[in-house]
């Protein structure tokens, strides 16, 4: 049997008791630009560009090891949650700490 605990507080969680809160995020790297646009025959230019985009790949996979070159830093994370520590994660997601901003006279 399976058992769960939660991964912000360690508490067991009992899926017989209460809800299991499974929160997923994913970070890669942002391709800025079109879409990916397929290369027909009226488009001549846009497959060269293909093209040479293949080339300086191929070029930068021979100056660079495999394992280095294919991490792009792109990640998968999973994580279990109690139902108290998912309302904290929703109202907070980033956890980032709230900035304090004071407001002084002018005297």
């Amino acid at each position: 049997m399976l058992h769960y605990s939660c991964d912000l507080c360690q508490r067991p969680i009992d899926p017989h008791v209460g809800l299991r809160h499974v929160v997923k995020i994913s970070v890669f790297p942002a391709v800025e630009g079109e879409p990916d646009e397929r290369c027909d025959g009226d488009d001549v230019g846009a497959c060269d560009d293909h093209l040479e985009n293949m080339h300086d790949l191929l070029e930068r996979m021979e100056e660079q090891d495999l394992a280095a070159f294919l991490d792009d830093g792109t990640r998968s994370l999973r994580f279990d949650l109690c139902e108290g520590c998912r309302q904290r994660f929703l109202r907070n997601p980033l956890g980032a700490k709230p900035n304090k901003s004071f407001s002084f006279s002018q005297n």
